[in-house]
């Protein structure tokens, strides 16, 4: 019997109109009011205005002034009746109409605030596992009653490398937000999409060399675009790093820069492990990694949602084509300059 009670409870529950459907009612109640402010005033002045014509054409119709009152008074209620249902119409309809668009209305609001929580609830969860991380090794750190030294080198430095991973995930936070809150001013200029290539490739060649990659580029002598060099370098990085870390030892990265009409072109290949079909349209969002990627290296799921809103600000796109077991190849197409 209890399981009923609760059953009913939930269900009850559930009927009650969350935030976002009561301020929908309220904006519908909203909309029907002004509608049925103006619906009033306009047949209210339809009503008099006919009302006027009447009496004016039954006038002098009639041999006696008690059958043309009568007549008028029939005609004018048999108006006022009709406007009085035509007016019901309206407003049923437009009720319809106005809970229509108040949903319309207040849905991006709903989903920024959806998804506000849930980066809430991400974030949440992504701190959590390094945080509990360096718990664990400042308790077993307490509970040892003699210190070995090497153990205790080892406790400090994974408290110190997720530490380091908490910092990172801070930073590309920060970094994700004044992009899409657009507070990060960029220096437009000329730049050479083939020299900051270069560059990307002396930076990273040392972890390519530690996790046995070959990391190589083509390119042409001069390619440019008008952007901001650090952001275009941080860009390359991003999506050269996300190659190496799921490419096994053995494999290749290869970075091609160059031009097609009026467009600059930039392809990173790997033969990496892959995306899988069904994850490709998730991979720019925040947090979103794949279930067989989890856990294969760090991070936080935040470089290629940088990524995306670095290409957007240069009026650029950012595709991604990738197979599972033969590797991944993600094309970036910026506005070339002269």
């Amino acid at each position: 019997m209890k399981n009923y009670w609760k059953q009913f409870a939930g269900w009850v529950t559930g009927l009650r109109p969350n935030l976002f459907q009561r301020a929908r009612l309220k904006l519908t109640a909203l909309y029907i009011s002004i509608v049925a402010v103006i619906l009033i005033f306009f047949s209210l002045t339809l009503f008099y205005s006919l009302s006027k014509n009447i009496r004016d054409n039954f006038e002098g119709n009639f041999s006696d002034d008690v059958t043309q009152e009568l007549v008028i008074a029939k005609t004018t209620d048999q108006l006022q009746t009709t406007i009085f249902f035509i007016d019901l119409i309206i407003l049923f309809v437009s009720s319809g109409l106005s809970y229509f668009l108040a949903g319309k209305t207040l849905k991006p609001i709903q989903q920024a605030m959806e998804k506000q929580k849930q980066f809430t609830a991400d974030a949440s969860h992504e701190l959590r596992t390094p945080l509990a991380v360096i718990q664990t090794n400042l308790e077993v750190a307490l509970r040892e009653k003699e210190w070995d030294k090497e153990k205790a080198r080892i406790l400090i430095m994974s408290a110190i490398d997720e530490v380091k991973l908490m910092a990172k995930m801070t930073q590309d936070l920060l970094a994700l937000s004044k992009l899409e809150n657009k507070q990060e001013i960029y220096s437009l200029s000329r730049i050479n999409l083939a020299q900051i290539a270069e560059q990307t490739i002396r930076k990273m060649q040392n972890i390519a060399i530690k996790n046995k990659i070959q990391l190589s580029a083509t390119h042409s002598n001069a390619v440019f675009i008008k952007g901001d060099a650090e952001a275009v370098q941080q860009l390359i990085t991003n999506i050269v790093g996300n190659a190496i870390k799921f490419t096994p030892a053995g494999g290749s990265v290869d970075i091609t820069v160059g031009r097609h009409n009026a467009k600059a072109i930039i392809r990173v290949q790997d033969t990496g492990i892959g995306i899988a079909k069904e994850d490709l349209p998730h991979v720019f969002e925040r947090f979103y990694r794949a279930d067989k990627v989890r856990g294969h290296g760090g991070g936080a799921g935040l470089g290629l949602s940088i990524a995306q809103e670095i290409v957007r600000k240069h009026n650029g796109t950012i595709n991604i084509e990738s197979e599972i077991g033969k590797g991944t190849l993600v094309t970036i197409v910026f506005p070339a300059v002269s």
